[in-house]
């Protein structure tokens, strides 16, 4: 009987940090609403300290299935390891969030703007919110920038900036910006050979100096210099994407959301 409780004990200290897809019911109601849930790729923390929800670039589709059991490229690169101790404190519980619609912009993703979107995030924060009960960070890479850029700006005008513990600004995109009411924790990630001309780390630069004067909390920008260029869209691989500097992005945002910690 002991050996039999001690593998059950082992068995679920295995499987509860196991990757999986996690649906999250969109309880928002409107004509112009899609009401399908919102899917979220899940790598959760052994030891877990807070919560990290990351919104991706592009038109913010992955397509991820429920029978999704891992993702790769820079997902499993760049923010997986936030989750392992072996590569860095393991802290965070890891979500990847991804829109069942696209949030298109032809010069600017004005999708992510939207009522929906917003709404969407907000339901997929307060869920993991309630899940673990852990203080939630939002991350926001290229058009992702946008996103968590609105969505603490709708926080603001709701009086609900608790909601989140902190952001984190990655190869933000030009126009996305906090506003000099901001209080709240922010990391600014840039790759200093940048080649997507909408990315660049002098605008990144400029909104983490405006912080600076304005946010009383803590702020930093890190510019990561590795990297590789690829044969692909400048917007959307090699430097943009921290291909081949993985390890310069996860390990800015450890030390700089658990560096002080003990």
């Amino acid at each position: 009987m002991l050996k039999i409780l001690a593998f059950w004990i082992v068995f679920m200290a295995h499987t509860s940090a196991q990757s999986e897809v996690v649906s999250v019911e969109f309880k928002e109601k409107s004509i112009q609403f899609s009401d399908a849930p919102t899917l979220n790729f899940l790598w959760p923390a052994k030891q877990a300290k807070a919560t990290l929800i990351f919104i991706p670039g592009g038109e913010g589709r992955l397509g991820i299935t429920p029978d999704r059991t891992n993702l790769g490229g820079f997902y499993g690169n760049t923010i997986k390891p936030l989750s392992d101790p072996k590569l860095t404190r393991g802290a965070f519980n890891v979500v990847v969030f991804d829109s069942p619609v696209n949030l298109p912009g032809t010069d600017y993703p004005t999708a992510r703007q939207s009522s929906e979107h917003l709404l969407r995030i907000e339901s997929v924060v307060r869920h993991f919110k309630e899940q673990y009960a852990l203080p939630v960070w939002i991350m926001g890479h290229s058009n992702g920038a946008v996103s968590i850029t609105e969505f603490y700006k709708m926080l603001q005008k709701n009086q609900r900036e608790d909601l989140i513990a902190g952001a984190i600004f990655s190869s933000g995109r030009s126009g996305a910006d906090f506003n000099e009411k901001t209080k709240l924790p922010i990391l600014f990630l840039a790759n200093e050979k940048e080649q997507c001309p909408k990315s660049m780390p002098a605008r990144a630069k400029a909104v983490f100096d405006q912080q600076q004067k304005s946010n009383p909390l803590k702020t930093a920008y890190v510019l990561i210099k590795g990297g590789e260029s690829q044969p692909l869209n400048p917007c959307g691989s090699g430097f943009h994407m921290f291909y081949g500097a993985a390890e310069e992005a996860y390990t800015a945002i450890d030390q700089f959301v658990f560096g002080s910690q003990n």
